[in-house]
């Protein structure tokens, strides 16, 4: 953000925010993603019910709405446009709307902002997109706020509720490879049309997923 007043304090571009994790996306930046400089593999979608880390609370809550946010990169949250090595953006000149509002010293403009006017993905894909019928049906099948109670429960001993929630890994799974092979798109678009997969979802419950024996079992961390 850049200050008129000498006296004012500046942005001292550390890059800190950026590497706490890239821009939710909002309707005022529908046109970056329309003329391409955020490409839709650049975008993981957040969906409802999931637990996410709100910003400006500094803590996991569940998502009352879905949220378009940028990938991160390097195995964490860090905006996939940040360089860690120069702490310069890729896309400075035409970044998100988060990014033009935040200021570290001063958050009250990104709050104010923060969770309005959100881009979903029934605002980027456009009206009867092929796509649109099975993202809705992945939606319904593999609702986060479910797998979160399966996932208790089996850790509680619950087969019925580990057979459930091994049906919904696999059909999570078995969506992305059918997309990828059979639409001939791209592996990297699947985190914007389908989310976080199941199993990164429970990952950070500490459940593992794993293939042993031709089936998948799950591994209980405390």
């Amino acid at each position: 953000m850049q200050q008129s007043d000498s006296n004012t304090p500046q942005c001292r571009q550390c890059g800190e925010c950026c590497r706490k994790g890239g821009p939710a996306l909002h309707i005022e930046d529908l046109p970056l993603i329309e003329n391409g400089t955020i490409a839709l593999a650049d975008i993981v979608t957040l969906r409802s019910g999931e637990r996410a880390y709100d910003q400006p609370g500094e803590k996991v809550v569940p998502l009352e709405s879905e949220v378009l946010k940028i990938k991160g990169r390097d195995g964490n949250w860090t905006c996939l446009f940040f360089s860690p090595e120069s702490n310069m953006c890729g896309v400075y000149s035409t970044r998100p709307i988060e990014c033009e509002m935040l200021f570290c010293q001063d958050t009250a403009p990104l709050s104010a902002m923060y969770d309005k006017g959100r881009l979903s993905r029934t605002d980027v894909l456009p009206e009867g997109h092929p796509l649109l019928e099975l993202i809705t049906e992945h939606d319904a099948k593999c609702n986060p706020v479910r797998m979160e109670a399966l996932g208790m429960a089996a850790r509680e001993g619950d087969t019925e509720a580990g057979k459930e929630l091994k049906e919904m890994v696999v059909f999570d799974t078995e969506v992305r490879r059918l997309v990828t092979e059979k639409a001939g798109m791209a592996p990297e678009l699947n985190d914007f049309l389908f989310g976080r997969p199941m199993r990164v979802l429970l990952a950070n419950m500490n459940i593992k997923v794993y293939e042993t024996g031709g089936t998948l079992r799950f591994g209980f961390n405390s």
